[in-house]
């Protein structure tokens, strides 16, 4: 009977400790894991730093080269916001008078890229 009762508290002793290294275990998994989002953080912000700066180093390059070569940039700018603006009119004025139509033709765009996608 001692035999089975000591087996018993070693048995439970045992669990105990599985326990606790389990825990301590998920614990320095946890902060493994966390430390890994901060630096995966940290090298996805400095590459949209990098990236970002590429990009304005980019427009401001063509912008130099098609001023340079007699092209106003500032006029483009304006003609594009013109020309955006006539069409968002264009775009509002169609679904007013027709709605169903541009329902229609919407439904139509939503299929035939979702076809392109799934392939």
């Amino acid at each position: 009977m001692a035999t089975t009762t000591s087996a018993k508290r070693q048995a439970a002793a045992a669990a105990k400790r599985a326990r606790a290294e389990v825990e301590a275990g998920a614990e320095d998994v946890a902060a493994e894991m966390e430390e890994a989002g901060s630096r995966a953080r940290r090298q996805a912000s400095a590459l949209e730093d990098t990236l970002t700066r590429s990009a304005e180093e980019i427009a401001a390059n063509v912008t130099d080269r098609l001023r340079a070569v007699g092209v106003d940039t500032d006029k483009m700018v304006d003609v594009a916001k013109e020309q955006a603006t006539e069409l968002q009119k264009l775009i509002e004025d169609e679904i007013r008078e027709r709605p169903l139509r541009a329902l229609g033709l919407a439904a139509a765009v939503g299929l035939f890229v979702g076809y392109l996608s799934a392939r």
